[in-house]
């Protein structure tokens, strides 16, 4: 990255749209201005379905992209995490993308292919596993055994619907090899896009945006933590060198997925290897052969279905760690310290690790509070959901200048038709927000609220069908 160099005194002014993608999805281009200089920073480019009208939206927020950055350039294309909503368009509009022809992109360490990053590949290979396990166990929910599982279904494979994955494609499968899912598509494409090798950022690194020079743009990164701690969310016990909540997970996925396939009949289950009553070898006496015939004569004394609920905490843990997974990034105007914050879906674990890093070439007093402080642009995490925002640190974003900006679509089918409809953005936390900007809210769907407090504000935002347009200036 570049070296901090000495600060020259322009005005410096950054342009934010947030693209209207139609249904869930983040999409925000950046364009930030030093006088006669210009850089252009994409964070995110997705949408959670994978309909045609998902993919023509994108492909023509992509196509206005271009268009934005025709004569100039776009200088960076920041990829957050594996998720549909964020990485989709990677894939949807690969082609417009790559005529682009983006300086570099940014991902975070956990995607550094590099074989020193064991902790990144270890991850990732569990991770994995983790992933196509739960594929297995959502194709097993599909057959006509389960068919009385409805809502366990849906809840897995609506979550499920996160990684790009079409319910067909589960169901549909063939064979045990899965196709890649879009957000894993997307990282790969994205890390062969650039015309310079992918920027793989860790917690603590603070750099000068590339572009603007003299060291008047400042670039902070927060997450994701490399703390296990942290990215899991919990604390690990001391005989274990990787964290035992993926593990204990992983085993759990495991062992469900190999009982449905018992209980279907498609695989043949060695009795110690089968978690069912009367299995093992030792429980096979004569004592136990009354009891055996009538707990398999009587379907309702039968526990084994039972922990199919388990299931849907499975796919809701490694929903958790992928949005924890999120590489977070501040943007800071050096001259009025006013900062950015672009949190992707990072929760409470991103969050917290905050705390704890050590940042490079900065002042021993400088902490993450003091860039909370300094927000006036903060790009609400997960569209606005209730473990994606830390309390403490929306309680010190006290700048009189705070924007929200909530990319959430009222109208997605996932917060209106789902018996358990997801809550985005959460009401308390949407209240809070409003109170701590002065009701100063930019929403994908709603556009821009009815607030005084805008007319303190040098620049006034506007919007159109395509996006949500907001301007900070010195």
């Amino acid at each position: 990255m570049p070296t901090n160099q000495k600060i020259i005194t322009m005005s410096v002014s950054v342009n934010i749209k947030m693209y209207r993608v139609g249904e869930l999805g983040d999409c925000f281009l950046l364009c930030f201005t030093n006088g006669p200089e210009k850089t252009h920073v994409l964070i995110d480019c997705g949408s959670f379905w994978n309909n045609e009208e998902s993919k023509e939206r994108l492909k023509e927020i992509a196509a206005d992209i271009k268009k934005q950055v025709t004569g100039q350039k776009l200088d960076v294309i920041v990829g957050t995490h594996q998720h549909n909503d964020h990485m989709s368009g990677f894939i949807h509009a690969e082609s417009i993308f790559k005529s682009i022809k983006p300086e570099q992109v940014w991902l975070s360490w956990l995607d550094d292919p590099n074989p020193d990053n064991k902790l990144g590949r270890k991850i990732g290979e569990d991770y994995n596993n983790y992933l196509t396990n739960l594929r297995h166990i959502s194709k097993q929910l599909n057959s006509s055994f389960f068919a009385g599982n409805h809502e366990q279904k849906q809840k897995i494979n609506d979550l499920l619907g996160f990684y790009g994955i079409n319910k067909n494609e589960r169901a549909n499968a063939k064979t045990d090899k899965f196709p890649a899912e879009i957000p894993a598509r997307a990282r790969e494409a994205l890390q062969k896009m650039g015309k310079k090798k992918p920027a793989y950022l860790s917690p603590g690194e603070v750099f000068n945006l590339p572009g603007i020079t003299g060291g008047a743009v400042k670039v902070y990164v927060l997450g994701p933590p490399k703390s296990e701690d942290h990215l899991y969310k919990k604390e690990p016990r001391k005989d274990e060198t990787f964290d035992h909540k993926l593990a204990i997970n992983a085993v759990t996925a495991e062992r469900m997925l190999s009982a449905m396939k018992k209980l279907t009949g498609t695989t043949k289950t060695k009795n110690d290897d089968a978690p069912f009553p009367f299995d093992e070898p030792y429980r096979k006496s004569k004592d136990l052969d009354k009891v055996e015939k009538l707990y398999n004569k009587e379907k309702w004394r039968q526990i084994e279905l039972d922990w199919l609920n388990q299931a849907e905490q499975l796919a809701l843990w490694l929903d958790g760690f992928t949005n924890n997974s999120s590489l977070v990034l501040a943007f800071e105007i050096v001259k009025t310290k006013k900062v950015l914050l672009f949190a992707a879906d990072a929760q409470a674990g991103n969050w917290r690790s905050w705390k704890e890093i050590k940042w490079k070439k900065m002042p021993a007093d400088f902490n993450w509070i003091t860039l909370m402080k300094n927000t006036v642009l903060y790009k609400a995490g997960h569209h606005g959901s209730h473990n994606s925002t830390l309390k403490e640190g929306l309680d010190n974003m006290t700048h009189e200048e705070l924007v929200v900006m909530i990319p959430v679509e009222r109208s997605d089918p996932n917060l209106t038709k789902k018996k358990d409809p997801w809550q985005m953005p959460a009401t308390n936390l949407y209240k809070e927000m409003k109170k701590r900007s002065q009701y100063r809210i930019i929403r994908m769907d709603d556009g821009i609220s009815k607030a005084k407090a805008w007319g303190k504000l040098l620049h006034q935002p506007s919007k159109n069908d395509l996006y949500c347009e907001y301007e900070i200036k010195e």
